[in-house]
């Protein structure tokens, strides 16, 4: 079984299919990230100087098995120094404070997106698959008897009727 070329190109087959998965859904993630950050920086009600609107942020954190992408928002532009210590006024904005009401821009653009989020995976996944069934189709489909013989020489003999 260890030399058998069906076995051989089927394991190629579901490597270079993992790859076009992880491949896709890298890039669909991307995608998805950019418009959601756009979405989130205009739900910003309270910009005054443009750091909370600029924070907002995109990071691949991809790895060569697992695709990931990041949306942030604060940081260093939205942090600020007091006497009191820093804190990070774009947490200020979402939660809330003692003194200021809560004006949440973040997670509720997120959640809004959570569906269409996986129904966008979803379909990348299965149209990645029928890409990759009709290439294994067409491959099976040319190779036909001739394949089969080559295959098994010797041990077949195709006859004509």
């Amino acid at each position: 079984m260890g030399n058998n070329p069906s076995v051989k190109q089927f394991k190629t087959d579901m490597l270079s299919l993992k790859n076009q998965v992880a491949k896709k859904f890298r890039n669909q993630f991307l995608a998805q990230a950019a418009e959601l950050r756009e979405n989130i920086q205009v739900a910003i009600q309270h910009n005054i100087t443009g750091h909370l609107h600029d924070s907002v942020r995109v990071k691949d954190v991809s790895t060569d098995t697992k695709p990931s992408v990041l949306v942030l928002a604060g940081g260093p532009l939205t942090t600020k120094r007091t006497d009191a210590g820093a804190f990070d006024y774009a947490l200020a904005e979402e939660f809330g404070t003692v003194k200021e009401e809560a004006l949440p821009f973040f997670y509720p653009t997120v959640r809004g997106y959570k569906n269409a989020f996986r129904e966008g995976a979803r379909e990348t996944f299965q149209e990645t698959i029928e890409e990759s069934n009709k290439i294994r189709a067409a491959r099976a489909s040319n190779s036909g008897a001739a394949g089969q013989t080559a295959a098994y020489r010797g041990a077949l003999t195709l006859r004509r009727s």
